[in-house]
């Protein structure tokens, strides 16, 4: 999953990035909220973990900021662990939170419940205009006017990060990062794995080219 950790104290930022990542997690790692909320409004984030004492902006103003914006998950790390303290985390928007001290454990077992998830097998109904498919995970195919397509193993892992990171734009590093992070992929074989899906969900304007910048996928979804 794309993480975003935002921890002041040094020693706890280093240890959790360390066994994030070790988990096979991407981590975007932070001291001030100033700096992730920047990086938030460019970058697709699955899970947000914030301490609430931070220098410059607090983490429950952090919490309010996200939550103009985002529904993503929010684990909060927190020394206050009084009954109001949490009732007022849940008020602000946070989906959990740990107190301090904590095991990484915990926060791992938390993390690896979200992915599944997020990451649980459905089936999604993606529309455009007056175009749709149906996307079977399980299957890897899709179905666009009653005709069954197939896709590969990549195929499907692309047109799955697309699906949920819509309208967002997505650069073809986060691409081959995310989606061909085990291959020798460079720019111009995603730019072949995007116009390959095109081709094969039959509408070419459902994944937009963003010059410079990567593509985007401008179907809205739902799951079934």
């Amino acid at each position: 999953m794309n993480i975003m950790l935002i921890e002041d104290e040094k020693k706890i930022r280093d240890m959790l990035r360390l066994y994030l990542e070790q988990e096979n997690h991407h981590v975007m790692a932070f001291s001030h909220a100033e700096e992730a909320l920047k990086t938030f409004a460019l970058t697709p984030v699955d899970v947000v973990i914030t301490d609430l004492m931070l220098p410059g902006i607090q983490g429950e103003s952090l919490l309010k900021r996200i939550r103009e914006t985002s529904a993503v998950y929010v684990l909060v790390i927190t020394a206050k662990n009084t009954d109001e303290d949490k009732l007022k985390l849940l008020k602000d928007g946070a989906d959990d939170f740990i107190a301090k001290p904590f095991k990484i454990e915990e926060i791992l077992y938390k993390l690896n419940n979200i992915q599944k998830r997020l990451y649980a097998v459905k089936t999604v109904t993606c529309h455009i205009q007056d175009h749709s498919f149906v996307f079977d995970e399980n299957d890897m195919r899709v179905t666009v006017d009653d005709a069954e397509i197939q896709l590969n193993k990549t195929e499907c892992d692309l047109l799955l990060y697309f699906i949920k990171h819509p309208k967002q734009t997505l650069s073809r590093q986060q691409i081959i990062d995310h989606v061909l992070s085990e291959s020798d992929a460079y720019d111009r074989i995603v730019d072949t794995y995007v116009k390959t899906l095109r081709r094969k969900l039959r509408h070419k304007s459902i994944i937009e080219t963003v010059y410079g910048a990567g593509y985007k996928f401008k179907g809205v979804c739902q799951h079934d």
